[in-house]
């Protein structure tokens, strides 16, 4: 009785797939994202970086791009304020100066969110360091594809200073331009958010399917699915200027799809690999 008592024992612990190929499972802490190091199953292939390795790293990655995307909202807002200022005729100096006040606001508002962080000790040192070159190279980057949204170019007149791009032609120009710098505002919180989601989920083992959550699914949900609704209200209304119009919205496909290669390709800024413990 007793032999067939452990043998029971045995057969109850002993796992399903013993003797063959464990289950599929996501990456795990520590682990690519792409599954190159480990994981089978939710691997994001165009994502770099690593799944976080303790609780409290995912907690300061998961800080850390919420701050920078607010950020990133922030100085769109700040060039949709300096747009509409020049459009109306305001001085371009006086305009200019207020855009650079209004952006180094954006900025201190990243630094107290990133110091705050800090205070709490849950961060490595690497997390605390992409943070800081990020962020260094962040606003000017932002400031040199502004033309990207303010493209169109028949006022012949540059909004000038440090930022690129032109004033807008017309009221709808700038109504147009406008809204698709708030979309794209949308588009890259809605996708860090998604990153956010995807390293949540692999930390715990459970699946995610962050292409469908980044990119378009049935339910027509995902954070370029939403975009794209907005592209189709904004050619409905007939305001977009020939840069963004042309060829079914081509200017703001081309700003979504910038948006999302700089946001998977830095991905491992937010999400680094090798974190201490």
């Amino acid at each position: 009785m007793l032999l067939l008592a452990a043998g029971a024992f045995v057969l109850a612990t002993t796992p399903a797939w013993a003797g063959s190929k464990p289950p599929p499972t996501a990456p795990g802490p520590g682990e690519a994202f792409d599954c190159s190091t480990g994981g089978t199953t939710s691997c994001a292939t165009d994502d770099t970086g690593c799944v976080s390795n303790t609780k409290n790293h995912a907690k300061c990655s998961s800080a850390i791009g919420k701050a920078i995307g607010k950020a990133v909202g922030a100085v769109i807002k700040c060039h949709s304020k300096q747009a509409q200022a020049l459009f109306k005729g305001a001085d371009e100096t006086q305009t200019n100066q207020a855009e650079e006040i209004c952006e180094q606001g954006a900025k201190a508002q990243l630094d107290q969110a990133i110091t705050k962080l800090t205070g709490l000790n849950i961060c490595d040192p690497i997390q605390l360091t992409n943070e800081a070159t990020e962020e260094s190279v962040l606003f000017g980057v932002l400031d040199s594809q502004n033309s990207s949204t303010y493209c169109d170019s028949a006022s012949e007149a540059l909004i000038g200073d440090d930022d690129t791009g032109w004033v807008p032609s017309s009221a709808n120009s700038l109504k147009c331009e406008q809204t698709v710098g708030k979309n794209i505002a949308k588009l890259v919180a809605a996708v860090l958010k998604c990153h956010d989601k995807l390293n949540g989920s692999d930390f715990k083992g459970k699946d995610f399917d962050e292409e469908s959550c980044e990119m378009t699914n049935p339910s027509q949900k995902g954070a370029l699915d939403k975009y794209n609704q907005q592209v189709t209200k904004l050619l409905g209304l007939n305001i977009c200027p020939p840069c963004m119009a042309n060829n079914n919205g081509q200017g703001m496909n081309d700003l979504a799809a910038n948006a999302l290669s700089q946001l998977d390709g830095s991905n491992s800024i937010l999400y680094p690999c090798n974190l201490g413990p």
